[in-house]
């Protein structure tokens, strides 16, 4: 008796490839997927560093200005390159009657381009400074910086009003612009 190899006729296995090729691309473009929304701003907030890609790549398949060989932990985007929103102010409440702006009260006070003096308090391990960044009118120009993190800006602030750093929330008390110092208070 003589055994016959069982052969597979050449259009059943181009079938069954061509099968497995489109469950494979139907699985990767499923809506949820959130990479081409993603590969679209990565370019914009990975340019401040990282490697740069001048087109040697082999495999033509990556343009996230990093090779195949570096290590990645999100295609070279990194969060420094984002701008980061102003810390929100809330407006001082409606019977609040505003004094004159430069009323020289205040626990805490700024000079222009100098961080707020005395320090204030450390909350959960980390400390904040306030740097008076200009004035505008009766309006504070604050940034705020966290432990040794960046420093953030504040929405511009005038009396009577707060804006919650974290763990702090500071009240603008007086802002002086003939002597470029401002002056709040830390609400517990």
């Amino acid at each position: 008796m003589s055994v016959r190899p069982c052969l597979v006729r050449p259009s059943v296995t181009r079938l069954a490839g061509a099968l497995l090729a489109l469950s494979l691309l139907a699985a990767g473009c499923g809506e949820s997927d959130p990479a081409p929304e993603e590969s679209a701003a990565a370019p914009a907030a990975s340019d401040e560093g990282g490697a740069e890609d001048d087109g040697a790549s082999d495999s033509g398949a990556s343009d996230s200005g990093a090779s195949d060989d570096d290590a990645s932990d999100g295609g070279g985007r990194s969060a420094a390159g984002v701008p980061r929103d102003p810390y929100p102010v809330t407006p001082a409440p409606d019977d609040f009657e505003a004094p004159e702006p430069c009323s020289g009260e205040g626990a805490y006070y700024a000079k222009l381009g100098e961080t707020a003096s005395p320090d204030l308090p450390e909350r959960a391990g980390e400390s904040l400074s306030v740097e008076l960044t200009g004035i505008e009118g009766d309006h504070a120009q604050l940034s705020a910086t966290i432990g040794d993190g960046s420093a953030r800006p504040v929405e511009d602030m005038t009396l009577g009003e707060t804006a919650t750093i974290d763990l702090w929330t500071i009240s603008v008390t007086s802002v002086c612009a003939d002597t470029d110092q401002v002056e709040f208070d830390l609400i517990d």
